[in-house]
C-alpha cells in the first residue's frame, strides 16, 4: 500500500513538474544526478524524473523509463529542458533489513547537494522517501 501511495504521489509530482515553466534564457538544458546510498544487501525501487529535452513535452511519455530496481550505491544523471522547473526522486523498499538506513539525494551538475533525506527500514521491512526539487 505504501509503495502504491509513493508511486501515485511521484507520478502526480512529475506531471506537475513538467508543466512548470521558466523564463530563463541561460542554458537550454539542466543536469541533475539522483543518488542512493546505504547497505548493498537489499534491492530498492527508485523512481525519478527522466531525461526530457523536448521543450514541447507536457507529460512523461510511456517509452521513457523512470523506475528501476537497484542496489546501493546507485546514481543516475539526467538532462532536462529549461522549461521543466523541477525534478522528483523516490526510493522504497519492502522486505528490507529492519533498522537499515538509506539516503537519497538530488545533486546539481557540479555535484552540490540540492535536496537530501534519510530513511530507516521499519520492523516490517518497509521504508521509503520522496524528494522534489524546484529550480528558481
Amino acid at each position: 500500500m505504501k509503495l502504491k501511495i509513493t508511486t501515485l504521489f511521484f507520478l502526480i509530482s512529475a506531471i506537475a513538474l513538467i508543466s512548470c515553466s521558466r523564463e530563463d534564457n541561460a542554458e537550454q538544458d539542466y543536469e541533475y544526478t539522483y543518488q542512493l546510498t546505504g547497505p548493498s544487501n537489499n534491492k530498492l525501487v527508485v523512481q525519478y524524473t527522466p531525461t526530457m529535452t523536448d521543450p514541447n513535452i507536457t507529460e512523461i511519455p510511456d517509452d521513457l523509463e523512470y523506475e528501476e530496481q537497484v542496489t546501493p550505491p546507485w546514481q543516475k544523471t539526467v538532462r532536462l529542458h529549461k522549461n521543466i522547473g523541477g525534478v522528483g526522486f523516490s526510493a522504497s523498499i519492502t522486505e528490507g533489513t529492519p533498522g537499515a538506513s538509506y539516503t537519497i539525494s538530488i545533486l546539481d551538475k557540479d555535484a552540490n547537494i540540492l535536496k537530501t533525506t534519510n530513511f530507516i527500514v521499519d520492523t516490517s521491512g518497509d521504508a521509503g522517501a520522496l524528494l522534489n526539487y524546484y529550480s528558481d
